[in-house]
């Protein structure tokens, strides 16, 4: 995995679009790895319009000049990046850790014949924090003390179908920081490479870890 960081320059025309919506932000930063097979970037936006900056996790080194070229004085490159990630996991390990994330449940429809299915956004702390311990469950690490330091509604309108303007859907984003625990080394190694929870094209799911 590589992980970069960018400066987004919040007087570009393309980056004001891209920080009012996540679908258009997805499809510009797609460009530093366009056309590679398998690539799946998970993305987190940390600031605010006037302060954006973007960590970006990639399978593949991103070329962002390619980028760059296309939108020149899009954004700032950190010098170190995009910068090799591989890390070494054990069990009982333990790692602090940030994560952006879409917390859902599935609601059933009442009406048997319509059979539908509605995914819901979870905005009590509680099922927040639940929905966070059962990720950990699934994907092979425990969370002995979390906190949800954001929890807000965004929206994101969907592009363009046969000329017709793309609906706006809206979004529960939640951060949470705190410390985990790796139980299963790679369990875990596999939710870091594909994320956590739904939505991640829109920048939720990157888990961030560090020592501590």
């Amino acid at each position: 995995m590589y992980l970069s960081k960018l400066t987004l320059n919040p007087r570009h025309p393309q980056a004001r679009r891209d920080l009012a919506n996540p679908y258009d932000m997805h499809a510009t930063l797609s460009w530093a790895v366009a056309d590679r097979e398998g690539e799946r970037l998970l993305w987190r936006l940390e600031g605010g319009p006037r302060e954006a900056v973007m960590l970006v996790q990639s399978r593949t080194s991103p070329d962002w000049q390619a980028l760059f070229e296309r939108h020149p004085g899009y954004a700032q490159l950190d010098e170190r990046s995009p910068k090799l990630f591989e890390p070494a996991l054990k069990p009982g390990q333990l790692l602090r850790f940030r994560l952006r994330a879409n917390p859902t449940v599935t609601k059933f429809d009442p009406d048997p014949e319509k059979g539908k299915r509605k995914r819901l956004g979870l905005v009590k702390l509680e099922d927040q924090l639940a929905w966070l311990h059962r990720q950990g469950e699934r994907c092979g690490f425990a969370v002995p003390g979390a906190m949800v330091s954001s929890s807000e509604r965004v929206r994101a309108r969907k592009p363009q179908k046969d000329g017709e303007e793309g609906r706006v859907i809206t979004l529960q984003s939640v951060t949470y920081d705190g410390h985990l625990r790796v139980n299963e080394p790679d369990a875990f190694l596999a939710a870091l490479q594909s994320g956590l929870g739904h939505a991640k094209a829109l920048g939720f799911g990157l888990l961030s870890i560090a020592k501590g």
